[in-house]
C-alpha cells in the first residue's frame, strides 16, 4: 500500500514540476521600473527586440491598464515603431505539447493597435481592441525541436508606431493530464495493487507446496 501512495504522490509532485514556467520574465517584472518605463536595447531580462529599437518595460497604468502582474508591469510592443519582440525559449521535448498563455492589452490613447503573436514560424492570432483591458489568450503548442522562438509583432495600423500592443503574464507550460485522465490512471494503479495483493496467498501456497 506504502509503494502505491508513494507511486501517486510522485506522479503528483512530477505534474506540479511540469507546471513550471519556462518563460523567462514572463511578467516583464524585470528589471524594476519604479512607476515609470524605459527602453532596452537590444532586449533585457529573456527578450529581444529585432528591429533594432529596444525592448519597452513599463508601469502598466501609464499605458491605461490595470496592475495584473506581480510587478505591475508589462511590455509594451511598440517601442519607437511597429515592432518585434522575441523570446527563444530552450530546455524543450521535441514533439511534446506545451500551454501558451498571455495577457494583451490595447493602450488607451494612440489610435488603433493590433499584434500578430508566432510560435517558430507560426501565425497563432492576431490580437487587436482590448482597450485599457486585459483579454486573456491561451493556445496548445507543439515544440519541433528542443528551442522555439515566440514572437510579438505589432503590425502596421493607422494608429501611432511607437504607441501600443500590450503584453504581460506570458506563460509557456508543460500539458500535463486533465483531471479526468488522472483519475483513469489511478484507478488502474489501485487495479493493478487488488490483483497483486490477491494472488499473494496462491503464491505463498505454491512455495508451501
Amino acid at each position: 500500500m506504502r509503494f502505491w501512495v508513494s507511486l501517486i504522490a510522485a506522479l503528483s509532485f512530477g505534474a506540479s514540476a511540469h507546471a513550471s514556467n519556462l518563460i523567462v520574465n514572463g511578467d516583464f517584472s524585470t528589471p524594476n521600473q519604479s512607476g515609470g518605463w524605459s527602453i532596452y536595447s537590444p532586449g533585457t531580462s529573456g527578450w529581444t527586440n529585432a528591429n533594432g529599437d529596444g525592448v519597452e518595460i513599463g508601469t502598466s497604468p501609464i499605458y491605461g491598464l490595470s496592475c495584473i502582474s506581480a510587478g505591475c508591469q508589462n511590455l509594451e510592443v511598440n517601442a519607437n515603431t511597429f515592432d518585434r519582440d522575441y523570446q527563444t525559449i530552450t530546455g524543450l521535448t521535441a514533439g511534446a505539447t506545451y500551454t501558451l498563455s498571455w495577457l494583451y492589452g490595447g493602450r488607451t490613447s494612440g489610435g488603433p493597435d493590433a499584434l500578430e503573436v508566432y510560435w517558430g514560424n507560426t501565425l497563432l492570432t492576431t490580437n487587436s481592441g482590448s482597450v485599457g483591458v486585459w483579454t486573456p489568450n491561451s493556445f496548445s503548442v507543439v515544440a519541433d525541436g528542443t528551442s522555439e522562438t515566440l514572437t510579438f509583432l505589432a503590425i502596421v495600423t493607422n494608429g501611432l508606431p511607437s504607441y501600443g500592443n500590450e503584453v504581460t503574464n506570458v506563460s509557456l507550460t508543460a500539458a500535463v493530464p486533465e483531471a479526468s485522465t488522472w483519475a483513469m490512471m489511478l484507478l488502474g494503479f489501485l487495479g493493478l495493487g487488488f490483483l497483486g495483493f490477491r494472488r499473494s496467498p496462491k503464491a505463498a501456497a505454491f512455495r508451501l507446496a
